[in-house]
């Protein structure tokens, strides 16, 4: 199977890696300049990413603005196309 995003939580720990899949698209509402994807996450890490972005946010690594956590939706087509 091919896939178009990753098929793993962003979030890592040192130098492991969460291994549940994706449940949600974490983005930035940055009001008129608009929205900025910036990551993937399991439902075990939205509360740990919106510390994480608060945080950086206040250093002005990423934008201010709201956090959205947006739930992926699966999409099966029947493309032959390798």
């Amino acid at each position: 199977m091919i896939y178009m995003i990753p098929d793993k939580c962003c979030i890592r720990t040192g130098l492991k890696a969460c291994m549940n899949a994706p449940l949600y698209i974490i983005s930035i509402l940055d009001g008129p300049r608009g929205e900025y994807m910036i990551g993937l996450v399991c439902r075990e890490h939205i509360a740990l990413v919106e510390r994480l972005v608060e945080l950086r946010q206040k250093h002005g690594e990423i934008p201010e603005g709201s956090v959205r956590f947006t739930e992926l939706k699966s999409v099966a087509t029947a493309c032959n196309y390798l």
